[in-house]
């Protein structure tokens, strides 16, 4: 827990404060019977914000920057193997200081570092989740975003409530259930994206609709029956012995369309290393799906070709002088072989026994096929990837609903509990009500108040509390202030009663049940109020 804060920058009556303890359970800081504003109260639970790693204290209180200046801010933990000494500046936000008892520097911790070593000392270091992400939503101070009481699980106002109900998730350490499931629906989701970038860049042909593809299976029809009639037209010399070299000369050319396309593919991979990972990744993947729609293709060609990209990848990964060099050399080869294949081809195209005219047809109508066919091949391809990465997207949300619905039951349950032994079961109760894995509502029904609504707000943090390790809450006075006084008198005991650390901010107190007075009277740890007991000994509102 957090033992004390101290700052020389802390002042009263021109002396520097002593540090301010803490202890278990409620500690109030408490302003005077005039709620005199600007004397430090809400200042001071951003200040512990700042002990917690977070940076609104420094961002947004710009005016005790200005007037105060740079100044640290030194403080003690206590966990299970001792006490936990660190000092952090505003003008060095982001390093912690880890400090012997008289907060001399012994080291320095990143923040990363301080608040996963946090993490782990409150045994926060659960799947998914960070220190700033579990706590920050109930440091709930004015200024910051964590005020409105419908939506008790906002950390900021510009925060998705996919996030924050993920962020409950995590924080009731349920979130590692659907880990597994949401990772594989990212990678469906990457495999989709992948290839439509594919597409994007000419990498592989583009079908956009079903109707085009419709309209390709009729050309394919077409052709098919177009390059078997030219077959059977032709002469019986042709059918024997030159159909076999024309369907040679076919698959040339479309080997030859293959190796230009990796020419083009290899050099802009030499040109922009971004499209390089594009390219390589759907490559791959391609081959492994041509496996499918082409069960009798000749694979070990391609095998070939996969080999040599993996030997190219292996390159790849040398600094980026290396990889010009490599990819330079693999365009060389691809060249050669672009070379090798049009030789091929002419030597064919020059048989003197082979009609020129009905082989140029024939390699025609032949190439378009395979265009048609191959783009037709990737619509389905890209349709295949789609519905897996719905169904995968469907699995996911169902399965947070499962958990939802638990989570969502057990916090309803301990607000329901909390709720009687401050009303004895005479008033409605806030209820959690998830929808789905993207929206969720906060509300009583019956009791729209806003005293009503901020109550429910309370207990929902002190459910909260209860049932995770969540290892403290922070209220300021604008929650409490709007609750009426018996109620706030039995919120105020079940502060008392936990085991965890809860700060507040109350003043006037003298107006509240004489209950509730000694409660505050018995837990205040810091005392503010102007003329000199201001947190840092002087006030700025004033000409």
């Amino acid at each position: 827990m957090l033992l004390s804060v101290q700052c020389d920058s802390f002042i009263e009556n021109g002396v520097v404060r002593p540090p301010i303890t803490f202890k278990r359970g409620l500690n109030t800081i408490l302003g005077d019977e005039l709620a005199s504003n600007s004397i430090g109260k809400s200042t001071f639970l951003m200040i512990l914000d700042f002990v917690f790693g977070g940076d609104d204290y420094v961002r947004r209180s710009i005016d005790i920057q200005n007037h105060i200046g740079p100044h640290m801010i030194k403080f003690t933990f206590e966990f299970e193997d001792g006490l936990h000494y660190f000092s952090r500046a505003t003008d060095d936000a982001m390093n912690i200081h880890v400090c012997n008892e008289s907060y001399q520097s012994v080291d320095v911790l990143s923040k990363d570092e301080y608040t996963k070593f946090l993490s782990m000392q409150f045994k926060l270091n659960l799947p998914g989740l960070t220190l700033r992400n579990a706590i920050s939503r109930f440091f709930r101070v004015y200024g910051r975003e964590t005020l409105d009481p419908k939506y008790p699980l906002q950390s900021a106002i510009k925060e998705p409530m996919k996030s924050s109900i993920e962020g409950l998730l995590k924080l009731f350490n349920r979130y590692k259930e659907v880990k597994k499931q949401k990772e594989l629906t990212e990678q469906a989701v990457l495999k989709e994206d992948t290839f439509k970038k594919a597409q994007k860049y000419n990498y592989l042909p583009s079908v956009t609709s079903k109707a085009k593809y419709k309209e390709n299976e009729q050309h394919i029809l077409e052709l098919e029956k177009s390059i078997e009639r030219l077959k059977t037209e032709s002469t019986k010399g042709f059918i024997d012995m030159e159909t076999f070299q024309a369907e040679g000369a076919s698959e040339l050319h479309y080997q030859l369309k293959i190796a230009k396309r990796q020419y083009i593919s290899l050099t802009e991979e030499l040109n922009t290393i971004e499209i390089d990972q594009i390219k390589r990744q759907s490559f791959q993947k391609d081959f492994e799906l041509l496996q499918q729609f082409f069960p009798e293709a000749n694979i070990k060609r391609l095998e070939d070709i996969e080999d040599f990209h993996k030997k190219l990848d292996k390159l790849l990964k040398n600094e980026f002088k290396s990889k010009a060099t490599s990819l330079q050399e693999a365009i060389d080869l691809v060249a050669t072989q672009i070379a090798g294949l049009k030789l091929q081809i002419a030597n064919i195209c020059s048989s003197p026994s082979l009609p020129l005219a009905i082989l140029n047809e024939y390699c025609e109508k032949q190439k378009k096929l395979n265009a048609l066919t191959v783009a037709n091949e990737t619509y389905l391809i890209k349709e295949n990837l789609k519905q897996k990465r719905v169904a995968l997207t469907e699995q996911l949300n169902k399965l947070i609903l499962e958990i939802i619905a638990h989570t969502e039951k057990d916090i309803n349950a301990v607000m329901e509990a909390l709720n009687k032994l401050i009303y004895d079961g005479k008033r409605p109760t806030h209820h959690l009500t998830i929808k789905d894995a993207m929206r969720y509502t906060f509300a009583s029904p019956n009791d729209r108040g806003t005293g009503s609504q901020y109550k429910g707000l309370i207990m929902f943090d002190l459910a909260t509390l209860i049932m995770t390790n969540l290892p403290l809450l922070v209220h300021d006075s604008v929650l409490l202030k709007q609750i009426e006084d018996r109620t706030l008198e039995e919120i105020l005991k079940i502060y008392m009663e936990t085991e965890k650390q809860i700060f507040i901010v109350l003043d006037k107190q003298s107006s509240f049940t004489k209950a509730t007075q000694k409660i505050l009277k018995e837990t205040a740890v810091l005392n503010l109020y102007p003329n000199g007991g201001e947190l840092f000994g002087r006030a700025w509102n004033q000409k």
